[in-house]
């Protein structure tokens, strides 16, 4: 029988932003990071009985992987995203006013909140952020209000719609981390040179993160020049070959920077009849969001996306930006869709329906979800997200915060700590903070399943700036 989903309006809204630093660029598509603010949401709801919860979102705000507009500065980039995120917020309590469910509540702000957004010159992807925020603390604050976990709320169909059906009977324990290898990342330690060495206590060198993590899967972005990609591919299947005893796997990113299809199809001909790339290529496990947004979903690249889907399974990425992006990408041949939280959680709901839908008529495991990474940090972030890839049953998931991101340091110090005693599975000490804990290519997350989503731990938002009194420095 189906829960009666609890009714509630939504009372409060709290934003606090902090400014954070990279350890070492991060290269992809057109974008370089080394810097990027944190943005905090603190949302209060209140029950039919007059009872109160709070419950938290946040997000790292990259440049240019919502808007790829290269017109844009960085500083416009970020100051988008906060936007998008301020009008969400006028829209979620409005709607939020009157009592509905979760589920509702989103149903009636997120077309506003993209009227209001496209309103404002953001597109669809930038929209969509700014409604997750809110989609992730309504289901946060939800699920302390009954003191259960993200799992056991979804399970027990507590948001307004149905999704015990499309879970697992049990989140999972542990999910193996898919290692983003940057298009600057340095593949070998010889690589770096003496000053760009960098000597913090963490691994800079792809060689010494599979050392020091056991890594078996990876994310590798190329950039649509094939000359070089194919050069660099060579070096990472020798170091793939050389390192990874217990084998290796790989998923290609294309971060939209092909205009053709064919051309891919044609770099993955060139890696499979080459010997020193064979090997990289048999282990491809798919191929994310090759072309831009702007033709991802066209009729006329149908019958080349057709060709390359026939070698290995393609899933967009950024072009999953409306509710039925997906079910568009399926008709010309797509085979998934990324789980991202930041795209909005009750979408990837709906998508995981949508998959469990199109494999019972296939009658095959033919469609399915990634689970990708927004260079996600501890503690909401990260911990949110690894929380619901584990509810939707996703087995390896990119990880990237850790690697471009020096640990816990850019936590108050008070959060660190609280973060390390309540989730000791997924951290462990590291000089006077704390840092991710990845041993034999794995994440082990079942601290994540307590009261709330995702996080056990005080956090410290007071220590932040308040949205109101910040502004963007890039």
């Amino acid at each position: 029988m189906r829960n009666e989903a609890p009714l509630i309006r939504l009372v409060e809204v709290e934003a606090f932003i902090h400014d954070i630093s990279t350890r070492m660029p991060f290269r992809y598509g057109i974008a370089c990071m080394t810097e990027a603010p944190a943005l905090h949401l603190r949302l209060t709801i209140e029950d039919s009985n007059g009872k109160l919860a709070r419950g938290v979102a946040a997000d790292g705000l990259p440049p240019r992987w919502f808007d790829k507009d290269p017109e844009k500065s960085l500083r416009q980039n970020v100051e988008d995203q906060v936007s998008a995120m301020t009008l969400a917020r006028d829209v979620y309590l409005d709607c939020g006013a009157r009592t509905a469910t979760a589920a509702e509540h989103w149903q009636a702000a997120l077309p506003r909140v993209y009227e209001d957004c496209a309103a404002a010159g953001l597109n669809a992807l930038t929209s969509a952020f700014g409604s997750s925020f809110f989609e992730r603390a309504m289901l946060d604050a939800l699920a302390r209000l009954h003191g259960l976990s993200f799992f056991d709320l979804l399970k027990n169909d507590l948001t307004g719609l149905e999704t015990a059906s499309i879970l697992p009977d049990q989140p999972l324990e542990r999910l193996y981390c898919r290692h983003t290898v940057g298009l600057g990342d340095p593949i070998r330690t010889g690589d770096i040179s003496g000053d760009d060495r960098l000597l913090d206590g963490l691994p800079q060198s792809l060689e010494e993160c599979i050392d020091e993590y056991g890594l078996r899967y990876f994310k590798v972005k190329v950039c649509g020049e094939d000359e070089g990609d194919l050069q660099r591919i060579e070096e990472l299947t020798r170091l793939f070959e050389e390192r990874c005893a217990d084998g290796y796997s790989i998923t290609l990113d294309g971060n939209e920077q092909y205009r053709d299809p064919r051309q891919l199809t044609g770099l993955l001909k060139k890696l499979e009849q080459d010997p020193s790339t064979q090997r990289f290529c048999e282990r491809i496990l798919f191929i994310e969001q090759p072309l831009s947004r702007e033709t991802a979903l066209s009729a006329e690249i149908e019958e080349g996306l057709r060709e390359l889907a026939g070698t290995r399974p393609i899933i967009i990425d950024e072009s999953d930006d409306n509710l039925d992006s997906f079910e568009r990408a399926t008709a010309l041949g797509y085979r998934g869709t990324s789980h991202k939280n930041c795209k909005g959680i009750f979408k990837s709901l709906h998508n995981r329906r949508l998959i469990c839908e199109l494999n019972r008529e296939a009658g095959e495991e033919l469609f399915f979800q990634s689970a990708e990474d927004l260079a996600n940090l501890p503690v909401i972030p990260l911990q949110q997200d690894l929380t619901a890839v584990a509810a939707l049953g996703i087995l390896h998931v990119e990880r990237n915060g850790h690697h471009y991101f020096r640990g816990l340091e850019h936590l108050p110090r008070a959060e660190a700590k609280a973060a390390l005693e309540a989730h000791p599975d997924l951290y462990e000490p590291f000089e006077n903070s704390a840092r991710l804990l990845i041993r034999n290519g794995c994440l082990n997350v079942a601290s994540l399943q307590g009261e709330g989503f995702g996080y056990g731990c005080e956090l410290s938002l007071e220590e932040r700036l308040r949205l109101e009194d910040w502004s963007c420095s890039m």
